[in-house]
Formats: structure tokens, C-alpha cells, sequence
């Protein structure tokens, strides 16, 4: 699987590329939690690109990165799990 890691903030973040039926997805990721699907290049765009020397997941993957960065698209934090956000939705006595 590809994966282009990038830096916001203090927080390690990368843009896995994951195989779908006729394409590819794009995610944003924090460790091995999905965060946002940023997108989809279908096969047919990859191969076009290509053809005439251009990557279309890496052209797609830095865009992907600019709109993070710019806050475009927004990423929300991993969960730690289900107690942490149990605990957290609990109101304090």
C-alpha cells in the first residue's frame, strides 16, 4: 500500500492509499486509524495520467495534504477507544 506521511501541528499524520473496486481510495490517517476519506481515482484516471508520465495518486495525494494543512479538510483526533470516549461523554459528579 502507498502512504505519503506529512506533519500538522505536532501530530503525525499520512495519506494511505487503499484499493477499491475500479480505483483506489484516498485516506487521511493517524497511526492505523482512518480519519477522512479525501477521495477516489478510478483506474481509468491513473492509467491516463500515466500515459503521459504523470502520477494522478501522488498529484491527488499532495492536494489531499494542502487541503489538510489550509484546513480545507478538517481531520478530526483518533479515538483512544470506546472507555476513553465513554468517559469523556460521562458527566462529572
Amino acid at each position: 500500500m502507498r502512504s505519503f506521511p506529512f506533519r500538522l501541528q505536532a501530530r503525525l499524520l499520512k495519506i494511505d492509499v487503499v484499493a477499491v473496486e475500479e480505483g483506489w481510495e484516498l485516506w487521511v490517517a493517524e497511526d492505523e486509524q482512518r480519519l477522512a476519506c479525501a477521495g477516489r481515482i478510478t483506474v481509468d484516471q491513473a492509467m491516463a495520467g500515466w500515459r503521459v508520465g504523470e502520477d494522478r495518486v501522488l498529484e491527488f495525494a499532495e492536494e489531499v495534504k494542502s487541503n489538510v494543512l489550509t484546513g480545507k479538510l478538517a481531520v478530526s483526533r483518533r479515538s483512544v477507544g470506546i472507555a476513553a470516549d465513554a468517559a469523556e461523554a460521562s458527566p462529572s459528579p
